[in-house]
């Protein structure tokens, strides 16, 4: 996720530099024929190009309006879940004890919430390779059993896997009396559907594009504008209309651009979510819950840039 208040050259001549170079050799192209007079009868009125482009431009907000939407509710599932985890680890220390009949030593009451909590912080991960379309499911190693990580290797969906693994464990907590309370379960459970709504909205946005005719269209309309708008105005302007139909052209290119790399928010590209920051914030507020000694620094941003 960008996270500086200006947008760095580079950001901009990556995403736009050929487009500009294009424009520079198209728009002279155009100023270079109009001197043999090759547009005379050729020459769209300025008007009827400027009709078009507010039609472009109309277009192009409820395109890029769209496409921030499936950003906002990506951003707010994933603070959702980052709620939810804190919560999540607060219930388990405060509603899983041992029976008072079985006198367990401290250590085995802690180990339990750990083995909780890091399966926790196995499905936050798992969810976060799903979506980045990452298969390096050994990051997920640390914080499993070894059975329970083999059960990964045959899992479609792991973080849904690791979500049940989840609600069965509660259930024999509650079976053998390390929770007493049903309403406790209750709690619980509850957390558990919050991770799995978050997971649900996630996967909803990254497998459900923004329709297909509204990306193609908006983008074939903007391109037939910035190649009409030269002709619209070499004649007017002569080789002064260069610097800018440049200008023009480049808004229009950058801004359909823009909504582009937005409609899909987990894609790892520089715009995008930062799940990497978000899960070891997760992680980070987990550990310290738990009273772990070692506890991770937060992802730093890289030149402006948040993973």
């Amino acid at each position: 996720m960008l996270i500086r208040r200006t947008i760095s050259l580079k950001w901009f001549f990556k995403i736009e530099g050929w487009n500009l170079l294009f424009f520079i050799v198209y728009g002279s192209a155009i100023c270079a024929l109009n001197l043999y007079l090759f547009f005379d009868d050729f020459t769209f009125p300025v008007s009827a190009i400027g009709f078009l482009g507010t039609a472009v431009a109309i277009l192009l907000a409820f395109r890029n309006n769209s496409a921030y939407e499936r950003f906002w509710e990506a951003r707010k599932a994933w603070g959702d879940l980052t709620n939810a985890s804190r919560n999540f680890a607060s219930q388990v220390m405060t509603y899983i004890l041992p029976p008072q009949d079985q006198k367990q030593l401290a250590p085995d009451v802690a180990e339990e919430h750990r083995k909780i909590l890091f399966r926790h912080l196995a499905f936050v991960n798992a969810l976060r390779l799903q979506l980045l379309n990452n298969t390096n499911w050994k990051e997920l190693e640390p914080w499993l059993p070894g059975y329970e990580y083999h059960k990964l290797e045959k899992a479609v969906n792991k973080a849904t896997l690791l979500n049940h693994l989840q609600a069965q464990h509660i259930h024999d907590l509650h079976q053998t009396g390390w929770i007493t309370s049903q309403w406790y379960v209750t709690e619980l459970m509850g957390t558990i559907k919050e991770a799995y709504r978050c997971q649900g909205i996630s996967e909803r946005i990254k497998n459900t594009p923004l329709l297909r005719q509204y990306s193609f269209f908006t983008k074939l309309f903007v391109w037939v504008f910035v190649l009409l708008l030269p002709i619209g105005l070499v004649q007017h302007l002569g080789w002064q209309m260069l610097p800018i139909y440049v200008a023009l052209a480049t808004v229009f290119t950058t801004t359909e651009r823009i909504g582009s790399r937005t409609e899909d928010p987990f894609d790892n590209k520089m715009e995008d979510i930062p799940l990497n920051a978000i899960c070891r914030t997760i992680e980070i507020d987990l550990l310290q819950q738990l009273g772990e000694d070692s506890v991770p620094q937060p992802i730093k941003p890289q030149d402006g840039v948040l993973m």
